[in-house]
């Protein structure tokens, strides 16, 4: 899978390790620092952190996957939660496979981590598309924004 050959992504190219293993490729997530099977939303989560980590200036130690939470009595995990410097939560991101549309439904997703966490930024996307929101509690609004928020 390589996105200058079959789908250009618009996070930045960066050199990632790739292995095989029965038959399977994984993908090293440095993150977690271990290997992941490649799927398509695997790919869009691998580069969305190196942009957070080579381009945004999120330390690494900042960022967790798969973080797990209850949400109506069911167990689910985030894909990505950025912490800031004093280690608030600061985005809930939720990868999904380029050839998955950002809609109502992966809103509803997000939502609900929300719920649970209160993050003041959420992200959707699907290495195509970002869709970015800043959440203001005290308001009670939420404003759609271009680009992540600044690491702080």
């Amino acid at each position: 899978m390589n996105s200058s050959n079959n789908l250009k992504l618009i996070f930045p190219e960066f050199e990632y390790k790739l292995t095989k293993k029965e038959g399977k490729l994984f993908i090293f997530d440095p993150i977690a620092k271990k290997y992941r099977v490649l799927s398509p939303e695997e790919w869009v989560r691998q580069h969305c952190l190196n942009y957070l980590t080579n381009h945004l200036g999120y330390p690494a130690t900042n960022i967790q996957i798969e973080r797990a939470l209850k949400v109506n009595k069911l167990v689910r995990r985030t894909d990505i939660q950025v912490f800031n410097s004093s280690g608030e939560l600061l985005i809930i991101i939720e990868c999904k496979a380029p050839h998955i549309e950002i809609n109502e439904i992966t809103f509803q997703q997000i939502s609900q981590y929300q719920q649970k966490n209160n993050a003041p930024y959420l992200v959707l996307t699907n290495g195509i598309e970002n869709h970015i929101f800043e959440i203001n509690a005290l308001e009670n609004r939420t404003s759609k924004i271009q680009n992540f928020p600044i690491y702080l």
